[in-house]
């Protein structure tokens, strides 16, 4: 095989959102990523919500990283984990959270501990 016609992709965290994900969330998501130095790569998907997006990114992720997002929650997850239990699942709205989730993605690939995070879903 010809090395030229091997494609390596960059190994980033993947984030891939709904199209309904509040833009302030999504920034706060990404402030996150950046503030850790990690690169991420995020791509708009209109089919499956964020738990399903999430182990999309996941396994796509030369990392093994992947956040899903949708207009109700963001979902943080690893390739190595179960599709239906992922590491974090967050209501969108709370800003402080989405940035912290982003912060814990790249610890996740740095292996350094975890800032904490509240895991419930409030109404």
């Amino acid at each position: 095989m010809n090395p030229a016609q091997i494609e390596m992709t960059k190994p980033t965290v993947h984030v891939l959102c709904s199209p309904e994900v509040p833009e302030p969330a999504f920034q706060q998501l990404l402030y996150g990523l950046e503030e850790e130095g990690i690169p991420w790569e995020t791509w708009t998907k209109t089919e499956g919500d964020a738990l399903a997006l999430a182990w999309t990114g996941a396994q796509a992720s030369r990392l093994g990283v992947g956040v899903g997002m949708d207009g109700q929650n963001a979902v943080l997850n690893i390739s190595k984990l179960d599709h239906e239990r992922p590491l974090f699942q967050i209501p969108v709205r709370s800003l402080e959270q989405a940035r912290i989730l982003g912060a814990n993605a790249a610890r996740l690939v740095k292996k350094l501990p975890l800032k904490p995070l509240n895991r419930e879903v409030r109404a």
